[in-house]
C-alpha cells in the first residue's frame, strides 16, 4: 500500500502551478494507491481575515477568481494523473484557507457574502463530481492506521489551536500515527510503545513556489516544499520518501 501527500498549495490567481502538473506526472508514473490532499489547496486571499469590509480584497470578482483558479488547477492535476489503467483513491481535507469561505458566510461584517460564497456548493460538490472524497475542516479520517487532518488541535488545550512543539511531543499528545499539513516546515518522527509498536508523525510542509512576506526571510528559508510518498503502509507504519519541488521540476 502506498500513500502520497500533497501539502498546502495555496493557489491564487497568478500563482505558479507547473509544479502541480509535474506532481501529477510523477504520481501517474509511481502509482500510489491513495492520494491525500491535506488542505489549503485554495489560498482564497480575497477572504483573508487581514482584509476588512470595503477593501479591494472583498470585491465579488476577486472571490470568484480565487474559487475558479483552484478548481481549474485541480481538474488539470487529476486529468494529468488518471488513466484508464490507474484510478487511485483521492482524499481532500478542507484547510483553514478553504474555511475562510465558511467564515465569510457566517460573518456579520460580511453578511452580503451570504448566498454568494458557499463551501459546499463551490468546492466540495465539484470535488465529489471529480470522484474525490471530501472531509470538513478539522475532520479526522483514518487510512491504513494513520490519522489525517489539515491539522490537529492540542487535546490538553481549552482552545482549538493547532498542536505545536516537536514531532515527538505531538505524537505523545495525540497517541496515534498522524499526518497533517498547515505548517510550512516539514517534521517527521517516530516513537515506540512498550510493546514495540511504532507510531509515526508527519507534518508535510508546503507545495508552492512563492514565498510569503508575512513569514519573513528566516521562516521562508526553513520551509520545505515538495510531496511525500509513503511506501509499505500498514497499521500506521510506513517507509517515508521525500520528493522535493526541485526534483519534480527537473524530472519533468
Amino acid at each position: 500500500m502506498k500513500h502520497v501527500m500533497i501539502p498546502d498549495t495555496q493557489i491564487f490567481p497568478g500563482s505558479k502551478t507547473e509544479h502541480i502538473i509535474a506532481a501529477g506526472k510523477y504520481i501517474k508514473k509511481h502509482k500510489p494507491d491513495k492520494i491525500i490532499i491535506i488542505g489549503d489547496w485554495w489560498d482564497m486571499p480575497s477572504l483573508s481575515s487581514y482584509d476588512t469590509a470595503g477593501d479591494k480584497g472583498w470585491e465579488d470578482k476577486d472571490v470568484k477568481s480565487d474559487l475558479e483558479v483552484g478548481l481549474t488547477i485541480m481538474t488539470k492535476f487529476l486529468k494529468t494523473l488518471r488513466s484508464f489503467k490507474y484510478s487511485p483513491e483521492i482524499h481532500f481535507a478542507v484547510g483553514n484557507h478553504e474555511d475562510r469561505i465558511s467564515r465569510a458566510e457566517s460573518s456579520a461584517e460580511h453578511r452580503r457574502m451570504s448566498g454568494f460564497v458557499n463551501l459546499e456548493e463551490q468546492i466540495l460538490e465539484p470535488l465529489r463530481k471529480l470522484d474525490v472524497k471530501t472531509y470538513n475542516f478539522l475532520d479526522i479520517f483514518v487510512l491504513d492506521g494513520i490519522c489525517y487532518s489539515h491539522y490537529f488541535v492540542n487535546p490538553t488545550s481549552l482552545f482549538p489551536n493547532p498542536i505545536g512543539g516537536t514531532i515527538e511531543s505531538k505524537l505523545k499528545n495525540l497517541g496515534h500515527s498522524f499526518t497533517m499539513g498547515h505548517q510550512q516546515h516539514k517534521q517527521a518522527g517516530e516513537i515506540f510503545t512498550c510493546t514495540g509498536e511504532r507510531r509515526r508523525g508527519l507534518v508535510c510542509g508546503r507545495f508552492y513556489q512563492d514565498n510569503h512576506e508575512y513569514l519573513g526571510p528566516q521562516k521562508n528559508a526553513q520551509s520545505w516544499s515538495g510531496i511525500l510518498m509513503k511506501h509499505e503502509v500498514h497499521n500506521g507504519d510506513y517507509d517515508l520518501m521525500e520528493v522535493s519541488m526541485n526534483y519534480l521540476l527537473k524530472e519533468t
